[in-house]
This record gives structure tokens, sequence and C-alpha cells, in this order.
């Protein structure tokens, strides 16, 4: 019976990694993915500066700038800490990251240190005001990346008892039952998702000003806390053991740590006192600014629904033919087309009626 159910539960996924295919081009789940979590993560930003007072437009350049940090603070720490010895032989490979190779500990790295330089080199605010908006973003993009993953088959999880209700045969992998270890990260990046809107509607139901920080520092603690444990399922990258902690669970230590901090710091510490409006004052829009620029947002939207609503009748309407004349009719009374030829010249609104009808 345990075999039984254990062969019922081994999920087989062979999942083609390509969602489109012509020739040599191919659009993969991961791009589409990863470019979903990129705008998803930018109307999240827009939300947020909107929330906070400021003008949602602000999230535009930021955006391109987290974009630039994540990539090359993932690429510099997996080179660095996972691989070393081989990117040290051909170092110009760092260069190329499209072929894969991306920490998640340096995005966070990255998107840190570009948070750092726009608050305190453009804005001249604490950093906590950036990372705390960019914070709301970073769940869905767990989920889209770690998704993108399991259809890539990669980042696979560690051997597995072939009878586990959790056992999965990665085919483009190998054929050795694995945990999914994506699928792990995904429920991280939904649980993270929980707590963090349920903090956020907690203090805007109870009137009460967010703490600066603690955005931040709740999800740097969810997301590195559930981190080291999900590691003790995942498949080894390189041996990278260290005094019996894998590398991953050595890196997620210290923002683990910063994080616990940033939370005691927002709850009982200085941080309590301070929020977001206090800091922004500079840049907060006054209520008729905010009306006004809703009001412009609102008519934009109902143009585009105008717009939209009238290239769908445009394009019904070029598709609607005009019924073509009944030959047997015309071919019934020859006479009376022949008779009055003047009619149709007098009157040619009118015989174009006719044949429309």
């Amino acid at each position: 019976m345990t075999d039984f159910l254990g062969a019922l539960s081994l999920l087989v996924w062979d999942w083609d990694p390509a969602l489109i295919r012509i020739g040599s081009f191919e659009i993969r789940y991961y791009g589409v993915l990863f470019a979903l979590a990129l705008a998803v993560g930018y109307m999240t930003l827009r939300w947020r500066y909107r929330d906070e007072r400021e003008d949602p437009e602000s999230a535009t350049n930021l955006t391109y700038a987290l974009m630039i940090g994540v990539v090359v603070g993932a690429r510099l720490v997996h080179c660095l800490f996972y691989d070393f010895d081989r990117y040290m032989t051909d170092p110009v490979e760092i260069l190329f990251f499209w072929k894969g190779g991306l920490a998640s500990h340096g995005a966070a790295l990255g998107l840190v240190l570009v948070c750092l330089a726009y608050d305190k080199i453009w804005r001249h605010t604490p950093m906590r005001v950036t990372v705390d908006r960019v914070a709301f973003a970073i769940p869905f993009a767990m989920v889209c990346v770690r998704l993108g993953n399991f259809f890539n088959s990669e980042i696979v999880g560690a051997p597995c008892d072939p009878n586990s209700p959790l056992a999965v045969i990665f085919t483009r992998y190998d054929q050795t039952p694995r945990y999914p270890s994506q699928l792990f990260e995904i429920g991280m990046g939904i649980i993270a998702a929980i707590v963090m809107f349920s903090m956020y509607f907690y203090y805007k139901k109870s009137h009460k000003p967010r703490p600066l920080g603690l955005s931040a520092s709740l999800i740097i603690t969810l997301y590195f806390g559930m981190r080291f444990f999900v590691e003790f399922f995942k498949e080894y990258q390189v041996d990278d053991r260290i005094g019996g902690l894998r590398m991953g669970q050595c890196l997620s230590i210290p923002f683990l740590i910063i994080g616990l901090i940033g939370i005691a710091l927002c709850i009982w510490g200085p941080w309590r006192k301070q929020n977001v409006l206090q800091f922004n004052t500079k840049f907060q829009l006054t209520d008729e600014q905010l009306t006004k620029l809703d009001k412009n947002n609102k008519n934009q939207n109902s143009k585009d629904n105008s717009d939209k609503n009238s290239e769908l009748n445009s394009e019904k309407n070029s598709n609607t033919q005009s019924p073509e004349p009944n030959p047997t009719d015309a071919d019934a009374n020859p006479t009376d087309a022949d008779a009055n030829p003047t009619d149709a010249d007098a009157n040619p609104t009118n015989a174009e009626a006719k044949t429309t009808e």
C-alpha cells in the first residue's frame, strides 16, 4: 500500500521550458515570468510612492537602477562565493550572466546598495525610505523567479525517498527522485506576501504610522530565515560546506541578524517613533496635487478604455460584409434594370441603399 501511494504521488516533471519556439528562436517561461516580476514590481513601487504622498513617476528611474543593481550583485556574489576558481580562471566569463549563475544573496545586496545610493546621494533621506517601498515587491518576485526555475528544471532539490509524497523526478536534469525545492521557495514567497500585507493593513486600519524600516526588516527576516531551512533540501551547487553549513546558509545568517535587529529597533527602539512622512516632506504632494494626479490617472484610464472600445468597434465594423444581391432576382426581371437606367443615375444613394439591404 505504501509503495502504491508513493508511486501515485511521484511526479515526473518533463515540461518544455520554452513557451514559444520558432526554429532556433524561443521564448522561455522563465523570461516571461521574470518580465512579469519586473512589471508588477514597478507597479508596486508606483503604489508605494502614491500611498506615501509622492509622485508615482519617480519610481521609473529607480526601477531601472534596481534592475542593474540586482543583476550585477547576483552575478558577482555567485562568481565569488559559489564558483570562485572557475571564474578566476576565466574572468571574462563573469560578464556572461545570461548563461546562468545568479545568487539571490547578491541580488539582495545589490538592491540594498542601490537604495542606499538613491536615498543618500539623490534624495538625502534615510535608506529605509526606499528599502521599505521595495520590500512589498519582493514576495511576488520570489514566486516568479522560482516558478521560472521550476519550468527550467534547475536549482533542483536534494535526492529523496522515491516513496516520499514530495518526490519529483526532473527528467531534464536526471532520473533521481528529488525534493522540489523551487516549490518550497514559491511557498516562501506566498507566506512572505501574506505576512507583509497583513502588517500593512494592520497599520492602515488602525491609523497608526508604520515604523520606518519595519517593512524591509520584516521581508529580510522572513526570506533569509526561511531560506536557511530550505537549504537543507536543496541540491549542492558546489562542495561549499563551511563548518557543517552550506554557503547559502552562511550567507543568509548576516541578513537574518540584520533583519531581526531592524525589527527590534522598530518595535522597541528609536525607529518606532519614525515614519516615512517625517523624512520625505520635500517630496510630498499637497492634497490638491494628489487630487489632480488621481483625476488625471482616472481620465487617462477612461481615455484608454474608450480608445480600446473604439478600436474594437472599428474592427468589428470592418469585418462586417454587405450581403450579396440575389442573382435570381436580377435574372427574373432583366427588363426592370434596363427600363429605367436614369433612376439609378439620378439617385445613386437609393441604388446603394437597395444593394446594402
